[in-house]
């Protein structure tokens, strides 16, 4: 069969993509090699700029809202901020992706799940693309490729230029011996982990908790997995569903776009390095993707190639800001912690970000010429840890 796009999996970014291409009108296929509904490593928390960016009400799947935290320094006494508007919904994958994924189908998007691909041939924008799977194959002018950082369409775009980090979580049903206060507070456990954190998060049943560090850390995820359950007081040996998943970081340059395919989510390495949230630019890069082939499929453009200058001029800089913020509070964690406790502005201004009310480069604008010392000092920071690291390794 042919239509004018095939996109790949069917998580946040490529439901999002499908969805808004089939509503302006183009023949969309979605492809996913899991049955639905699937479950994914994933803490679940779609922050309110991710839900903005999904240009659609989760309000089904959503089984908590989040309007503060409880923080501790590397597993030490914690304390709790709150913010008078919500800041994060907590879904699961399994039904926040199936949610999607049928409103791409309700939209007039084909969806065929529990279809693995196997091969991908392109050639040049003109020429389209054929995925061939075990079931047949399939023609399109454009593939979108959202099948996560393993899949097999990143893979035939050529080497990504990016850093791992890695995560560890499982999930903890609800029993009487945990208290009712955690069915309504997300715990972040800051500066023990090598450029990650622990977290604890509220689910409708369960509370998911895991931890994250660069992948050079990965190592070290078990044990702290178990140190945070007995701050806590949980029992690591009854989480369940226990699994490890990779966090792509994009760098600059990294390629997103050749001939007839593009890269989104995942796949390109949109996960915001301080955060370590992938769903907020899943969802962006999905629709610079769709802006992007709906000017190929119009004849507004010959090629793919506005949407890797998009991404240049649009996302990558939101993430190097992110990077350089991330290597700064890595550097020295104890004062941001006691900004965060004792500072009402600094909250403020961190809630603001995480709703979405201004990006990285709004917030960096608002230091002036003190901007250049962040990039400075974020510099020196990373050459440090990456001295470190070498030392370490030889």
């Amino acid at each position: 069969m042919r239509y004018d796009v095939i996109v790949a999996g069917a998580g946040p970014a490529g439901s999002t993509a499908a969805r808004v291409l089939a509503r302006q009108g183009a023949s969309v296929f979605l492809l996913d090699r899991a049955r639905f509904p699937r479950d994914k490593p994933c803490g679940g928390g779609v922050t309110l700029r991710a839900a903005s960016a999904l240009d659609i009400d989760i309000a089904p799947v959503v089984e908590r809202t989040i309007y503060g935290a409880r923080f501790s320094l590397r597993l030490g006494g914690h304390f709790d901020r709150f913010y008078d508007r919500p800041l994060t919904y907590m879904t699961q994958r399994c039904r926040l992706d199936e949610f999607l994924a049928n409103a791409a189908v309700e939209a007039g998007a084909d969806f065929h799940d529990g279809e693995q691909i196997l091969e991908v041939e392109a050639d040049g924008v003109a020429g389209g693309v054929t995925l061939r799977t075990a079931s047949g194959s399939y023609e399109g002018r454009v593939l979108v490729g959202a099948d996560g950082a393993n899949g097999i369409v990143g893979r035939w775009l050529g080497p990504r230029h990016w850093e791992d980090g890695v995560a560890l979580e499982g999930n903890l049903p609800y029993s009487d011996d945990i208290p009712l206060e955690w069915h309504e507070l997300v715990a972040l456990d800051l500066g023990g982990l090598a450029g990650g954190y622990g977290w604890v998060f509220p689910k409708g049943d369960h509370l998911n908790v895991g931890v994250g560090a660069w992948k050079y850390a990965g190592f070290t995820l078990r044990p702290k997995l178990a140190e945070l359950c007995r701050r806590y007081g949980f029992d690591s040996e009854a989480l369940e569903s226990l699994r490890g998943h990779h966090l792509p970081l994009r760098q600059a340059g990294s390629p997103v776009a050749k001939g007839p395919v593009l890269l989104v989510g995942d796949a390109a390495g949109f996960v915001d390095p301080l955060s370590g949230e992938g769903i907020h630019m899943a969802c962006y890069s999905a629709s610079l993707a769709a802006d992007a082939i709906g000017d190929v499929l119009a004849g507004r453009a010959a090629d793919l190639r506005g949407y890797q200058r998009a991404i240049e001029e649009i996302i990558q800089p939101e993430l190097d800001l992110s990077r350089d913020l991330q290597e700064l509070f890595h550097f020295a964690p104890p004062p941001y912690v006691a900004m965060m406790r004792g500072s009402e502005r600094f909250w403020h201004l961190f809630c603001r970000l995480i709703r979405g009310d201004f990006t990285y480069q709004s917030l960096t604008r608002r230091l002036g010429p003190m901007r250049v010392a962040v990039g400075y000092f974020a510099g020196v920071a990373r050459r440090r840890r990456l001295a470190r690291l070498s030392g370490t390794l030889n």
